[in-house]
């Protein structure tokens, strides 16, 4: 591959072309009894996912319960159940010999546990996960068992320099809970037990606040999966809460620096951002491929994560949104990079940009949005986003034509509106001076 943005247009166009059965019918809404269930069939697909939002998100937590939505969300993996053979299993045990597989994902407002499997094994499985969500175990063997697979997960984030700078803009960008790092860290989930356990799942776990979304293989056996799953939560509805709130940037940026043992040091710049829905959305979008567009190189092979230059995340089912981009220190120098960024946001807010330019980051960022939806876990993502903030379940499927719509006079006034203030955090090598 000559480049990123070849290989991604490329890859976008075959991506786009081989998951077009996905994307070929609207959204179908199931009323289950009160919540909903959001439906995406793919007849071409022999899987399904089943995924379960539980409004139990980051911002329940309360500044001494860092880490308490994961802890409950992860007890509920290791709730141990009866299969009908042998011993009881850790729930994520029962479920992989059912042929399936369960995993959660702890977002800003969400907890969002997934089903995926064969509609069969999802129809053998789902029992197994109401039984759990009914009646989940917080002893303490059980949670002993969760702070130490969150422990590991801890531990993975730390030892990968970008999420480690992630972390730091999202605590510095949003306000209480929301701010918290996914999983807590071992000391505040030390700190927490069964009773904390208990009163966050009595609290927060509740079916008039939740919701489903099913994609893929989909038929009687997801919808009586998603029955039993959406049953198996204690009636009610909690009070909302209130707005995401952020802090204002600074007229000058926040400079944070932390030490890790990595072998070169990151930098990676947050912003503020629209959230998809939003009538700028798909002018950021295109701007972030702008970003990351500065810096490309040419090549013959397209290097692993670790060894690329620059790369991004941008938390748009979120609002409000961040984005941020972060830079490898060992492949372009920190001060030059951060320089090359701040010229550019401050240009593009100056002066249009060629109509050349644009036409070619509007076509990286659409070859780039349909790689955002690709398996099952996406696609299932992208309707609960949407149906999260109050979206059509379709809004997705509006992204291309909007980037397609996109102006020199639409990235000028995102730049100006996004791009001027922003963060910097800096992950040094540990043993360095942080000059």
């Amino acid at each position: 591959m000559r480049n990123r943005r070849a290989a991604l247009l490329a890859l976008g166009a075959l991506l786009a072309a081989s998951v077009a059965p996905a994307s070929a019918g609207p959204t179908a809404i199931i009323d289950l009894g009160g919540p909903h269930e959001y439906v995406r069939a793919d007849a071409v697909s022999p899987l399904a996912a089943v995924d379960l939002y539980v409004r139990a998100g980051l911002d329940r937590q309360t500044d001494a319960q860092n880490g308490l939505a994961a802890l409950v969300a992860e007890s509920i993996l290791q709730t141990p159940v009866a299969t009908g053979a042998g011993p009881a299993l850790a729930l994520s045990d029962a479920i992989d010999a059912c042929g399936a597989s369960v995993s959660y994902e702890v977002a800003a407002q969400n907890i969002r546990f997934s089903l995926q499997g064969t509609p069969e094994a999802i129809a053998a499985a789902a029992p197994l996960v109401a039984r759990a969500l009914a009646t989940p175990s917080f002893t303490p063997a059980t949670l002993t068992a969760a702070r130490a697979t969150l422990g590991d997960r801890i531990a993975d984030g730390e030892a990968d320099a970008r999420a480690v700078g992630l972390q730091m803009l999202r605590g510095s960008y949003y306000r209480a809970g929301a701010a918290f790092p996914q999983f807590g860290n071992a000391g505040s989930l030390s700190a927490l037990g069964s009773a904390d356990a208990k009163s966050f799942y009595t609290a927060w776990y509740l079916r008039g606040d939740a919701f489903l979304t099913a994609v893929g293989r989909t038929g009687p056996a997801t919808e009586a999966a998603s029955r039993a799953l959406i049953g198996a939560l204690p009636a009610g509805s909690a009070s909302p809460p209130p707005p995401l709130a952020t802090r204002p940037f600074g007229a000058e940026p926040k400079r944070l620096v932390t030490y890790r043992k990595i072998g070169a040091p990151y930098v990676v710049v947050g912003f503020a951002a629209p959230p998809i829905g939003d009538p700028d959305f798909a002018a950021a979008w295109v701007m972030r491929s702008l970003l990351a567009g500065v810096f490309e190189r040419g090549g013959a092979t397209t290097p692993p994560p670790f060894g690329n230059s620059v790369g991004s995340l941008y938390g748009y089912d979120t609002a409000p949104a961040q984005f941020a981009l972060w830079i490898n220190g060992s492949r372009i120098d920190p001060s030059v990079g951060l320089g090359a960024i701040i010229a550019l946001v401050k240009g593009t807010a100056t002066k249009p940009l060629s109509d050349a330019v644009v036409n070619r980051y509007k076509e990286t960022a659409r070859g780039e949005w349909s790689l955002e939806t690709l398996s099952l876990d996406d696609r299932a993502a992208a309707l609960g986003s949407a149906v999260a903030r109050g979206l059509d379940a379709d809004a997705s499927d509006a992204v291309p034509a909007a980037i397609s719509g996109v102006t020199a006079a639409d990235l000028q006034r995102v730049a100006k509106k996004y791009f001027q203030k922003f963060d910097v955090a800096l992950v040094m090598p540990r043993g360095s001076d942080g000059g």
